[in-house]
C-alpha cells in the first residue's frame, strides 16, 4: 500500500498538544538542523496572525524573493498548510519530507523517546520542504502560546512579530492578558527585529519588556496613520497600471540586486544540471542528502529548469512587464476590494474585513523592519503583495448564483474575533441582520462571543464542528436562547443534524435577498464551504 503521509502525521496516538521544545529539538538534530539553513519572520499572537502572515508573503514573494508559509490549521485541504510563493505543496513533496521525518521520528521512539506530535512532526516536515527547495525566507506562524510552541526551535528570526494578543487558550497559557504575553514574547531572541501591535498595557508592557532584555528594536503600527477606506469594485490598485492575473504568478524582479543575486544564486547550478542531465548520482527521500536541494538528480535538474525559466528571461530585461501581468483595464472589474491608506500611501485588499487594513499595516511595518535589516523590498511589491493577497475564511465572500442569498464565512472563534466580524458586517452589509450559521468549539468563551453577535443577529442555525472539542449544536442552541433573553435581542433558533441541513437551513431563512454568514471555528470552513457549494450546483433555494 502506498504511503500516506497525511493518515501517518495524523495518527491518533500523537494527535495530542504536548508543549515543549525538547522532542522537535532531537527530531530536526537528526534531520540534519534544516531550520539552519533558512531565515525568518516568526509570527505569535491570537488574532490576525495567519492573515498577517498571508500579507507578509505575499509582499516578500513579489518582491522576489522566494518565499515559504507556514500556517494551521488548514481550512480546505491539507497541503495549504506548507506553501511556497502562494502554492501548496505537491502530493510528491510531501511524501518525500515526510518519509524523511518519520525515518527519525520512529527511530526516537525506538531508542525509548516520546514520538513527536503530530505538530511536531508537521513543523518537522515543513522545515525540510522549505530547505529543500532552497527558500529565501520563511513566514512561519506560531501554533500555540510561543514560547514552548515547536515552531519556537528556530534561532532568533530576521523579525519577530505578536499580532493582536486576547483571552485565548486561558488553561494553557494563562488567565490574564500579561500572562498570555509572556508565553506569545517568548519567541523574542536577540538579534531580531520585534515588530507588535499596539496591546493593551499589561500586554504591551511584557512586549515592551522582552524586546528590551533581547536588545532589539521595537516597531508598532501607528493606527493613527491608518484610515480605512470603504468596499469597491474594480479600483486601480496598482503603480505603473499593472496587476497580477492568478496567484501563481511570478515575482516582481524589478529590482537590480534581485537580477544580480539569482544570478549569483545559480550559477552553480548550471554544472549540475549537465550532471544531472548525463545521469549523475541521484538522492531519495530516505538518504540523509536529502535534506539539502538534490541537484544531482535528473527531477531536480528538470524542476530547476522549469522552476526559474521566467526568472532567466526577466535577467535580461529585468525592468520589462512579464507575460503573467496584464493592464489593470483588463482585470476583472468585479472583484471587491477594500481602499485603506497607511502612513500617507494608497493600498487596497481583497480580503474585505474592515479589520484587515490593520492586519496589512502590521505586515508593512513588518516589510520595513526587515528593509532595515538589508532586504530590498520596493514600495510596489508592497502595494502588489497587499492587493494580490488571498486568505480563505477571513470575512470571505463567497460567490453565490442569482436567486440565493449572499453567504460569508469567517474564522472568528473567540470573543475578539466576533467583535471584529460584527463590524465588518456592519460596514459592509449595513442595512442586513445576518442568519449567523455557528458552530464552536467547547473550550472556546462563546458566551461571549454569542453576546457580540446576537444584538445583529435575525436568526442562528446551530451545527457540530467536526472536532473532538465540538460543542454540541443543542448545547449551543440553549447558550444562544438564554444570551438573547439576557440582552433582550430577537432571533429565532434551530438547531441542524449536519453542514447540508445548516446551509439548506440558513437559506431558507434568509431568502433570495437575505445574507447568511457562518463563523465560530475554522474547523468546519471546509464543511460549509462544500455545504454551500453542492447547494448552489442545485440552484434550489426553497421556499
Amino acid at each position: 500500500m502506498p504511503f500516506d503521509a497525511i493518515e501517518y502525521i495524523n495518527t491518533p496516538r500523537w494527535l495530542t498538544s504536548r508543549l515543549g521544545l525538547e522532542r522537535i529539538r532531537e527530531l530536526l538534530d537528526r534531520l540534519g538542523r534544516p531550520q539552519d539553513r533558512l531565515k525568518f519572520v516568526h509570527v505569535a499572537g491570537t488574532n490576525g496572525k495567519g492573515s498577517t502572515c498571508a500579507f507578509t508573503a505575499s509582499i516578500l514573494a513579489e518582491a522576489g524573493f522566494k518565499t515559504g508559509l507556514f500556517t494551521s490549521p488548514y481550512v480546505e485541504t491539507f497541503h495549504e498548510r506548507i506553501r511556497v510563493n502562494g502554492r501548496n505543496i505537491s502530493d510528491e513533496d510531501l511524501t518525500a519530507a515526510t518519509l524523511r521525518v518519520r525515518e527519525c521520528a520512529e527511530a526516537m521512539e525506538a531508542e525509548g523517546g516520546e514520538h513527536p506530535t503530530e505538530f511536531e512532526l508537521m513543523t518537522a516536515v515543513a522545515l525540510v520542504h522549505f530547505a529543500h527547495v532552497g527558500c529565501d525566507i520563511v513566514v512561519l506562524e506560531v501554533g500555540l502560546g510561543g514560547r514552548l510552541d515547536s515552531t519556537n526551535v528556530i534561532a532568533a528570526p530576521e523579525v519577530a512579530a505578536i499580532v493582536s494578543i486576547a483571552l485565548d487558550h486561558t488553561n494553557l497559557l494563562g488567565n490574564t492578558l500579561a500572562e498570555i504575553a509572556h508565553e506569545k514574547a517568548g519567541i523574542v531572541k536577540k538579534g531580531s527585529t520585534v515588530a507588535s501591535w499596539p496591546q493593551e498595557p499589561s500586554a504591551m508592557e511584557v512586549v515592551e519588556d522582552a524586546a528590551r532584555r533581547a536588545g532589539d528594536k521595537l516597531v508598532v503600527p501607528d493606527f493613527s496613520l491608518l484610515s480605512v477606506g470603504k468596499v469597491t469594485r474594480g479600483a486601480a490598485l496598482l503603480t505603473r497600471g499593472t496587476a497580477l492575473e492568478h496567484e501563481g504568478h511570478t515575482p516582481c524582479s524589478d529590482s537590480p540586486r534581485f537580477a544580480a543575486e539569482l544570478r549569483a544564486e545559480h550559477a552553480p547550478h548550471a554544472q549540475e544540471l549537465q550532471a544531472g542531465a548525463e545521469g549523475g548520482s541521484t538522492c531519495e527521500a530516505g538518504d540523509p542528502a536529502w535534506e539539502a536541494p538534490c541537484s544531482n538528480s535528473p527531477r531536480f535538474a528538470a524542476e530547476l529548469r522549469a522552476e526559474h525559466a521566467v526568472p532567466a528571461q526577466k535577467l535580461q530585461a529585468s525592468s520589462s512587464i512579464d507575460a503573467h501581468r496584464t493592464p489593470m483595464s483588463q482585470v476583472e472589474s468585479a472583484v471587491p476590494m477594500r481602499q485603506f491608506s497607511y502612513r500617507g500611501r494608497e493600498y487596497a485588499t481583497r480580503l474585505l474585513g474592515s479589520y484587515q487594513p490593520s492586519n496589512a499595516a502590521m505586515a508593512i511595518e513588518i516589510a520595513g523592519a526587515l528593509r532595515e535589516r538589508g532586504w530590498e523590498i520596493p514600495d510596489e511589491a508592497i502595494a502588489r503583495g497587499i492587493a494580490e493577497t488571498r486568505w480563505p475564511a477571513r470575512f470571505e465572500v463567497l460567490d453565490q448564483p442569482a436567486g440565493m442569498p449572499t453567504a460569508v464565512i469567517d474564522g472568528g472563534h473567540n470573543p475578539q474575533g466576533a467583535g471584529v466580524l460584527v463590524d465588518s458586517l456592519r460596514d459592509v452589509f449595513p442595512d442586513k441582520r445576518p442568519v449567523f450559521l455557528v458552530g464552536i468549539l467547547a473550550d472556546k468563551d462563546y458566551r461571549s462571543m454569542l453576546r457580540a453577535v446576537a444584538p445583529l443577529a435575525s436568526a442562528f442555525v446551530c451545527v457540530t464542528p467536526p472536532n473532538p472539542r465540538a460543542l454540541d449544536a443543542a448545547d449551543l442552541a440553549e447558550a444562544i436562547r438564554e444570551t438573547c433573553g439576557e440582552l433582550g435581542a430577537r432571533a429565532t433558533v434551530e438547531v441542524a443534524g449536519d453542514f447540508d441541513d445548516a446551509a439548506s437551513a440558513a437559506r431558507k431563512i434568509a431568502g433570495s435577498k437575505g445574507l447568511i454568514c457562518a463563523f465560530g471555528s475554522l474547523y468546519s470552513i471546509a464543511d460549509v464551504k462544500a455545504a454551500f457549494l453542492r447547494a448552489a450546483d442545485s440552484n434550489s433555494l426553497q421556499p
